[in-house]
């Protein structure tokens, strides 16, 4: 997933080296038994709950109301019952499935601000649906069109001079029509914003690491940059993804409030551009039976795939940890698996090339190709 100097990973027995099938990755530095924690990642850079499960995903830990695990009566229910919301301050209301979460939600002022800009979100959508009709799409490509680089920076450009003349971009936003699915994108890229700003405003080093107990687990603005760029591999997969992209892109220049503004250029592509192939979902426990949202966490991007993986991927809380399924030996490489193991070679094939951009090499898939 990675393709240049990675963070600094806190172990003794990982190690980087470049490959000729998938860029950076991680090796085993030594031989390590099975259930060997070899890394976590402590929080996501950015990060998204859809909005349907707001009430029933803690805004602290990811917790699921409806889990196995949950008690009986808050699982009938579905729903938390601890909440924030300020009092004389527009915001959207979080949820917490405990006071400790809550507390802890409330020292990294990210949270709060990102509550603030959500009910911004929201109002600007809604205001966008009451003109009657929706605005034509600012760019998109049909399919004799042959997709390229230059295509797509073009198509950038046509957005930064709608977004130059403030009555044109109004004009244009009154009957954008944002959906749903492309609000709840708008807010993942909103989180991005918000931890660049606070990071900023608190301070940080010549890499961009912030100097704050509450932001010392958040991988910097630098290293997130440093992941696989996929935009061009992304857009030609998905020809429609690009106008949805500069439909949020217009939607964020008019609805963010003029302190925010000036980080919406630099960070809004960048990270549809690496969110796609870098991305984890945030799925309701081990069983998977639901995605709650998604999230970038930028070192564990690190990890390459394979159909017959040795490492093994959980979260707990916000962080996500990486075990060994089984003994490793020196040199070997360190690969978690991108998609469902259990499906057929075809199917694993199919699910690689269309969100990550490659055909799986590993010894599993050419015996099953034979």
């Amino acid at each position: 997933m990675s393709i240049t100097s990675p963070p600094n990973f806190e172990s003794d027995c990982v190690e980087f080296r470049t490959t000729q099938h998938g860029g950076r990755s991680l090796f085993a530095a030594r031989d390590i038994p099975p259930g060997t924690r070899v890394h976590s990642s402590p929080n996501p850079f950015a990060h998204v709950i859809y909005r349907d499960y707001r009430r029933e995903v803690c805004a602290q830990c990811f917790a699921y109301a409806a889990s196995d695990s949950t008690l009986p009566e808050v699982a009938q229910s579905r729903v938390w019952s601890i909440k924030w919301k300020p009092e004389g301050c527009q915001a959207s209301t979080a949820w917490f499935c405990s006071e400790d979460c809550k507390e802890a939600w409330g020292k990294d002022e990210t949270g709060p601000l990102q509550m603030q800009m959500d009910a911004t979100l929201t109002k600007a959508q809604v205001a966008s649906r009451r003109k009657g009709h929706k605005s034509t799409d600012i760019s998109s490509f049909n399919s004799a069109v042959e997709i390229t680089q230059d295509a797509i920076d073009q198509a950038w450009k046509h957005v930064d001079e709608l977004v130059a003349s403030k009555a044109r971009l109004a004009a244009h936003c009154a009957t954008l029509d944002l959906e749903d699915a492309e609000l709840d994108i708008a807010r993942f890229l909103v989180s991005a914003i918000v931890r660049r700003h606070v990071s900023e405003r608190l301070g940080s080093d010549t890499e961009g690491i912030v100097n704050s107990d509450a932001h010392r687990n958040y991988t910097s603005w630098s290293h997130f940059l440093r992941l696989q760029n996929n935009e061009l591999a992304n857009v030609r997969e998905r020809r429609y993804i690009l106008s949805a992209h500069l439909r949020i892109y217009a939607f964020l220049c008019n609805a963010l409030p003029k302190y925010l503004l000036p980080y919406i250029p630099t960070t809004v592509r960048d990270v549809l551009a690496r969110d796609t192939g870098n991305a984890f979902g945030i799925w309701d426990g081990d069983r998977r039976d639901e995605m709650l949202g998604w999230g970038v966490w930028t070192s564990a991007s690190y990890f390459n795939h394979s159909c017959t993986p040795n490492i093994h991927k959980t979260r707990q809380g916000r962080t996500l940890h990486f075990e060994t399924s089984r003994a490793v030996s020196a040199g070997e490489e360190l690969c978690i698996s991108y998609v469902d193991t259990d499906q057929l070679v075809e199917q694993r094939q199919k699910d690689l090339e269309s969100s990550w951009f490659f055909r799986c090499g590993c010894g599993r898939c050419k015996l099953d190709s034979t």
